[in-house]
């Protein structure tokens, strides 16, 4: 009875490290029988550093069907290793995507705009007492008729001149800041629209990367009892011969 290390121990050496391994060995062909004198040995060497290989012999309708389930997890495990590069590099698109959103987030808080206008808002209140002020100077001038003097009429006629110069520029500064508010509204409500977006995709990319280690799980499964059953199992060369030359 000769045995042959055979691609079924190679697979089991190659799905060993699991999940996140993916890395076949190359097929290697069958070696030569050997001779009736070196058949009697024990056949630990076909089966050296992937279990003990001491259970009993595959019958050739069992190999048949263990070269078949190699065959199907090695092309299973080529197509989860396929899929892994595309779901690494959205991740790192969508992070670097998610990182510029930061930076444009604390753009848009724009601590200077609200500066300028609680800046503008004391100027506004000032100017209103200012006013106030004016107004009550001006009904006294106008209470004391005839009494009032040039003087004071002259002091109101230069202090109306620099209100209406105040009033102007407050004016021209109300506008600047509501155009400001409103390019920013818009570009919040823009923003909003593409945080809602990028989390779509995020939520999308962590179901697919789900299901992806999903059938990692259960390829892993399915390799340790491909394992079990066999590659850590004997079975005779000349069956594997007959079995790849269509027997």
């Amino acid at each position: 009875m000769h045995l042959n290390r055979s691609a079924l121990v190679r697979l089991a050496a190659a799905l060993a490290c699991g999940g996140t391994c993916l890395t076949l060995l190359a097929q290697q062909p069958p070696a030569r029988p050997a001779s009736a004198a070196a058949a009697s040995p024990a056949p630990a060497a076909s089966a050296r550093g992937f279990g003990s290989a001491r259970g009993p012999l595959l019958t050739r309708d069992e190999l048949r069907a263990c070269l078949g389930q190699e065959d199907e997890l090695r092309k299973r495990l080529e197509a989860q290793e396929a899929a892994r590069g595309p779901l690494d590099q959205e991740k790192k698109t969508i992070a670097d995507e998610q990182a510029l959103m930061r930076t444009e987030r604390a753009r848009l808080d724009a601590p200077e705009l609200s500066a300028a206008v609680t800046a503008f808002t004391e100027r506004n209140k000032a100017f209103a007492e200012r006013r106030a002020r004016w107004d009550a100077r001006v009904k006294a001038f106008n209470d004391a008729g005839r009494s009032a003097s040039a003087e004071e009429r002259d002091a109101l006629n230069v202090e109306r001149a620099a209100l209406e110069k105040e009033h102007a520029a407050l004016e021209a500064e109300r506008q600047r800041l509501q155009g400001q508010q409103t390019a920013r509204t818009d570009a919040v409500q823009a923003f909003n629209v593409r945080v809602r977006a990028l989390d779509a995709r995020v939520g999308d990319w962590n179901k697919r990367n789900n299901a992806f280690n999903d059938a990692n799980a259960a390829l892993e499964g399915e390799r340790a009892t491909w394992v079990s059953n066999c590659g850590n199992r004997r079975y005779r060369e000349e069956d594997e011969l007959a079995i790849r030359s269509g027997k």
